[in-house]
């Protein structure tokens, strides 16, 4: 091997090419070797592009799962909005009610 003479290179005793083609392989960096000499697209085998389509289909199914979580999660903030308007319309009649009774003088009776 050649050993990779620049001053500010760490291991000099490994080439810098090869130092690339170590990294890709050891991180599985997405880069293609087109060199001469290097290891091709080829030779390696493809699992990388099976776990990406299956990362895929997940992906989507988690698409359409959120897609009906974030449906239901609005369908339960309409029913809570329209509970707390209709709290709000029966606690005013009752108010209402309760001032009319009081001004009428009739005596008031409580439910328990």
């Amino acid at each position: 091997m050649d050993r990779d003479s620049r001053l500010w290179t760490i291991n000099r005793e490994i080439p810098y090419r090869q130092w690339i083609v170590d990294r890709v392989e050891k991180v599985k960096l997405p880069f293609k070797l087109n060199s001469p000499g290097l290891i091709n697209e080829e030779q390696r085998p493809d699992t990388e592009s099976e776990e990406v389509k299956r990362l895929k289909e997940e992906i989507e199914t988690l698409k359409g799962e959120n897609a009906k979580v974030i449906n239901d999660f609005q369908s339960l903030r309409h029913n809570f909005v329209d509970i707390k308007k209709d709290y709000e319309e029966r606690t005013k009649a009752y108010e209402e009610l309760t001032r009319k009774k009081i001004e009428s003088g009739e005596r008031l009776h409580f439910q328990n």
